[in-house]
């Protein structure tokens, strides 16, 4: 069982590529994707719509016989990749400028604006008009991410050794090195913070995922090693990808609690845009902003 929506880059993805299907089938479409639900048709345009459908040809292309097996494109592109939208049905393109009223000022300030919103415990969910990318933060100033990165054919097939890493938030946001590895300016592209109310038990998952995904003693020097591949289970920890580890964290993490629905136990795949979703009602994390 795939659970709809997008993936984990930096983990990004999507690279221009030819379709041959007109505008009109594209529009009904969009027009799908609203009836459904899964789009919101005041935060997310057609013409934005339009350009992730064409951008994401590529990627299927890439992984229709691993992710998503056996799905059309049209299928593939709503049931794998939300059709490009968030969790709430909020959607923006590659080439889609940051001037909408949700933000305000630069891209420096609205970068600051998000550092001071991040608190441990929160999902990060950056939309880049492709896959995406999924991070947790395991404390009020650190985020952890399988980075992803390279050529995507090796993201399911010889994988990428040792890709886990963790940066400061000012490292994470604006990019910049730590332990010898370099983050990527996730400023640049459309990010969305959700949090779980439960602070004690957000809190535990954090944790859960800085002792098991960087330091087995919460030091700040890497001591596991994961290995980045998109797998067919979500049970197993090494290797691993973005959306995966943040939901073992809080899957494994949270203990006897109900947090996640009995059911998200039997995903084949999970995406960074549909981790709200596989919580109960009771913990689901909510939207705090996007960024």
């Amino acid at each position: 069982m795939v659970l709809s929506l997008f993936l984990g880059v930096t983990e990004y993805s999507s690279a221009a590529a030819d379709v041959d299907t007109s505008q009109q089938d594209i529009h009904t479409l969009y027009e799908k994707s609203i009836s459904e639900g899964k789009v919101d048709g005041k935060k997310y345009t057609y013409a934005a719509f339009k350009e992730n459908y064409n951008l994401s040809k590529k990627d299927y292309e890439t992984w229709k016989d691993s992710v998503g097996k056996g799905l059309t494109y049209d299928q593939w592109f709503g049931e794998v990749m939300n059709y490009g939208a968030f969790p709430d049905g909020e959607g923006h393109s590659p080439s889609e400028k940051k001037t909408s009223d949700l933000l305000r000022g630069s891209q420096t300030s609205n970068g600051n604006r998000l550092k001071n919103t991040i608190r441990k415990g929160d999902i990060l969910i950056i939309s880049s008009g492709g896959f995406g990318h999924a991070a947790i933060a395991t404390s009020d100033n650190y985020i952890l991410e399988m980075t992803g990165g390279g050529n995507i054919w090796n993201w399911s097939v010889s994988g990428i050794s040792n890709n886990n890493n963790q940066f400061n938030k000012n490292n994470w946001i604006f990019g910049g090195k730590e332990q010898g590895r370099n983050s990527s300016r996730h400023i640049s592209n459309w990010i969305q913070v959700w949090r779980m109310q439960n602070k004690s038990i957000a809190n535990k998952c954090a944790n859960y995922a800085d002792a098991t995904f960087w330091n087995s003693s919460h030091g700040y020097k890497k001591n596991r090693h994961i290995n980045y591949r998109l797998s067919s289970a979500t049970t197993t920890k090494n290797p691993n990808y973005c959306s995966k580890l943040v939901f073992q964290a809080y899957y494994y993490g949270s203990g006897s609690a109900s947090v996640i629905q009995p059911s998200m136990a039997g995903l084949s795949f999970v995406s960074p845009g549909a981790l709200p979703n596989v919580f109960t009602s009771k913990y689901r994390p909510r939207k705090i902003g996007t960024y």
